[in-house]
């Protein structure tokens, strides 16, 4: 099982999420302008988080002891990455921009308690994702378009990030392009990157945390640098894996 970064402990200022590729041309044409061709299968992404805090601002003894755990928590994640070696699943912070339906709570799916209503000793619950879409019908390997049925999900406009979790591939992601709405639960959209893997009828599509199998971007990615009795934060680039 592939280890999730953890994000709801360790988490930064801001993060880029952008597709990297190579775009190539014959040349320019008669009229000298230029063709550009993709060269790269639809690109990859290439994730940066900046500034993840590592003590929470906590006064005192308390954002020491935040200070240690956040710490060592990266510094075991770092481990775990192998330099970029083994693959882990990335979060991508996107809570402001989900589709989620019309009064309903961004943290709806958080802290669900068991049957009698109590929560685990930490006093957190389980959790389940709200927004439900998923595919209308099979598509193929490197398709970039599919139709999808939303059976409990608010408005896509395009732009929105959703991720499929591949039998093969694992979790990979995915930005809209463009919506057309088909009726007022089904619609055609298109997407990149092209789909990684096929999938069949029905396949969910996750939309309330989207994320991706990554590695870190180079084997210092996770360099860190301390100044004890401080607030400290650090940065990290991952690039979408093999």
């Amino acid at each position: 099982m592939t280890v999730h970064f953890p994000r709801l402990l360790l988490r930064e200022k801001s993060h880029s999420w952008n597709l990297a590729g190579v775009a190539a041309t014959p040349g320019d044409t008669a009229n000298s302008v230029s063709v550009l061709t993709r060269s790269d299968g639809g690109g990859f992404w290439k994730c940066s988080m900046s500034d993840v805090s590592l003590s929470g601002g906590l006064p005192g003894s308390q954002g020491r002891q935040r200070q240690r755990i956040s710490t060592l928590l990266w510094r075991a994640v770092r481990q775990i990455c192998n330099g970029g070696v083994t693959p882990i699943i990335v979060w991508r912070n996107d809570t402001l921009f989900r589709p989620w339906p019309a009064g309903v709570s961004q943290t709806a799916g958080i802290d669900i308690a068991h049957a009698d209503d109590t929560l685990f000793d930490d006093g957190a619950g389980y959790y389940q994702s709200v927004i439900d879409i998923e595919a209308t019908d099979a598509v193929d390997l490197r398709a970039t378009s599919m139709d999808i049925t939303l059976n409990y999900a608010g408005e896509l406009i395009g732009g929105e990030s959703f991720s499929i979790a591949h039998d093969t591939m694992d979790w990979r992601l995915y930005e809209i392009a463009t919506v057309d709405m088909t009726s007022s639960t089904t619609a055609t959209i298109t997407f990149n990157p092209p789909l990684r893997e096929s999938i069949e009828a029905g396949t969910p599509l996750e939309f309330d945390r989207p994320r991706c199998r990554m590695r870190l971007a180079n084997p210092g990615s996770m360099d860190l640098s301390v100044v004890p009795w401080t607030f400290n934060s650090a940065s990290v680039d991952f690039v979408e894996s093999a």
